[in-house]
């Protein structure tokens, strides 16, 4: 009897009993994961949408204060800002800067430098969280490729996952994937100022910033291109690059333009790491998750502020 005791408390685990209790747990993790990825992702679009938010705010604050918005790029001459001659390559986020609580950063921009001057390197390559969406999976990415490198001088650009939709493509409408527009020019439009009274669409149905995420890699549906890491222009949030023209790509991302409205190409096409759509800041301010199945028709008609397109809500 004493030794069946002893026997019994020496008793452990078996192999079999180890197993089943490994795969138990394995099946409560492959249960519990999706949840908690879900749960994850939704407080990164969440947070994502509140940049775009927080973005939209400050080019309202900016036209309250100056009657217009910011151009989406100055390339020439802008002599009532500081520029004195073109060349000098200036993006549209440096305008906003004060509207943001970062006027401590605005204050170190020379507006009479050539952007990517090495005076201008403490706002280029200071990185900002409220331009990069958490869902993004690289955070805090720099271009270094000319006119930045990081020899001999160091120079880089702190890079971003916004940008303004300048405008459309009309070459879509002669493929005959859109139907013809008035006109095609976005709301922030380089080298002009516009105020909210020409975005005759409607502010709510005008898109003004949107998700172009991942760059300056190459990301092509859902996959990064391998040996892309500087190889996508316009990643820079400060940088004079940072909008594109909508032109739609193939669905493999590899050509445009084309039909795939989104998450196809992040080379100057609307992009996001979120499943199933991208994240937008409409002229009004509201924020609103674009679905991924929306047609490039719908998507281009939203992109332009005076395209005369008839868009309805349950369109997008």
């Amino acid at each position: 009897m004493a030794r069946l005791s002893r026997d019994c408390k020496r008793r452990g685990f078996t192999l079999i009993e180890l197993l089943v209790v490994i795969a138990i747990i394995a099946v409560l993790l492959g249960l519990l994961l999706p949840a908690v990825q879900k749960v994850r992702e939704a407080a990164a679009r969440a947070k994502c949408l509140n940049n775009l938010k927080q973005l939209g705010l400050a080019l309202h604050g900016f036209h309250d204060v100056h009657g217009k918005l910011p151009p989406g790029q100055v390339k020439d001459a802008l002599p009532e800002w500081g520029v004195p001659v073109a060349g000098l390559n200036h993006g549209w986020a440096p305008f906003i800067l004060p509207y943001i609580e970062e006027q401590n950063l605005y204050s170190t921009y020379h507006w009479d430098l050539f952007s990517a001057d090495q005076a201008n390197q403490p706002l280029m390559s200071h990185p900002l969280k409220l331009f990069q969406c958490p869902s993004s999976p690289e955070q805090d990415r720099y271009y270094t490729a000319p006119p930045f490198s990081p020899a001999p001088d160091g120079k880089k650009a702190a890079c971003g996952d916004y940008a303004p939709t300048w405008g459309v493509n009309p070459i879509l409408a002669t493929m005959g994937l859109i139907g013809p527009a008035a006109e095609y020019e976005g709301v922030l439009v380089p080298e002009q100022w516009t105020r909210l009274i020409q975005i005759t669409d409607g502010t709510a149905n005008t898109i003004m910033i949107t998700e172009d995420a991942g760059r300056p890699a190459l990301w092509q549906a859902g996959r990064r291109v391998a040996g892309s890491a500087q190889a996508v222009k316009g990643g820079a949030w400060a940088g004079p690059n940072n909008g594109f023209i909508v032109d739609g790509s193939t669905p493999d991302g590899t050509s445009s333009p084309g039909p795939c409205p989104m998450n196809c190409t992040n080379d100057g096409e609307i992009y996001s790491f979120h499943p199933a759509g991208a994240n937008a800041v409409f002229a009004d301010g509201h924020v609103q998750f674009l679905k991924a199945s929306i047609s490039i028709r719908t998507l281009t008609a939203l992109a332009t502020r005076a395209g005369d397109e008839v868009v309805g809500g349950n369109d997008y």
